[in-house]
């Protein structure tokens, strides 16, 4: 005999559920909503009040969101922030980033360049390029260390780094590479606070006579450097009106990067400024304030 509708053996839900509904509930965190009420939570979501607070109560446990004492409103927690550190540690930095690079070194007919902290996060090392196929254009090897006060993609990092690692990189000792080296550190100190403010570097025979080079950083939740990426070529190639559009085609490409590894890109202003050696800049400008 047919077993009648009514009787029929409910199914047990699944037993991911919770699973899916606790990565919901992760997922409404973000930059434009970095906190969450309980009761917002479960309005949002369509969740029971208790199951939502019974979840939230379990990832505040385990550190992935914490609770402010008087508001009683939920943020993520330390916890979220390891695993995401965790995560990019053992991404492939390289092949994420070399279909942007490919792209940006088309886009702007320069070497496009991918470049991290060393382990002593004191130096920069040159992770990736991609060469321009212009005749004459600047070659860097993968693997080679550079100091951080000296080219767009160096200072771009320090300009990111913790205050008081910046810091100590400033204090020196300064490295003099070529001529536009900025080795005084209350010049590198106001060149760093330029950086931040537009979000974008520059540099010009820092590094090597007749060598320019723009960068943007790409950095963390707690606005730390992660990488940058730059474009450097040889000054004849270099003119004031390519500037804007380099600068723009630079920062797509740390978007790019950085969308992918769940990071950001500070925004950028100020990209009709002409690529002048940093501290021509700074003398000039203090110059004008003395007069």
């Amino acid at each position: 005999m047919a077993t009648a509708p009514s009787e029929l053996p409910v199914e047990p839900k699944p037993s991911f559920q919770v699973l899916e509904r606790t990565f919901s509930i992760l997922d409404l965190f973000d930059e434009e909503h970095p906190e969450w009420s309980t009761t917002e939570v479960a309005r949002r979501l369509g969740l029971p009040i208790p199951t939502v607070h019974r979840i939230l109560a379990a990832l505040r446990r385990h550190g992935y969101v914490s609770q402010h004492e008087e508001t009683k409103r939920f943020r993520l927690g330390i916890a979220a922030l390891q695993l995401g550190d965790r995560a990019r540690a053992v991404v492939d930095l390289r092949s994420v980033a070399l279909p942007a690079l490919r792209r940006l070194s088309q886009e702007t007919g320069e070497t496009a360049l991918l470049t991290v902290l060393s382990p002593g996060r004191d130096h920069a090392v040159c992770l990736e390029r991609v060469e321009t196929s212009q005749p004459l254009r600047l070659s860097v090897q993968p693997g080679r260390q550079l100091p951080l006060h000296a080219g767009a993609s160096q200072k771009a990092l320090l300009a990111f780094l913790r205050a008081d690692e910046s810091e100590r990189i400033v204090m020196g000792p300064l490295e003099h590479l070529c001529h536009a080296t900025l080795t005084d550190p209350g010049l590198l100190r106001d060149e760093l606070a330029k950086i931040r403010t537009r979000g974008w570097a520059s540099s010009y025979e820092e590094t090597n006579l007749g060598v320019w080079g723009v960068a943007v950083p790409v950095v963390n939740a707690r606005d730390e450097a992660v990488c940058a990426v730059g474009i450097a070529g040889p000054s004849p190639r270099l003119t004031p009106e390519r500037v804007r559009d380099d600068v723009a085609h630079v920062h797509d490409a740390a978007t790019v990067l950085a969308k992918a590894l769940g990071l950001r890109v500070p925004p950028v202003t100020a990209t009709r400024a002409a690529i002048t050696p940093a501290a021509a800049r700074t003398a000039k400008r203090k110059g004008r304030a003395r007069a």
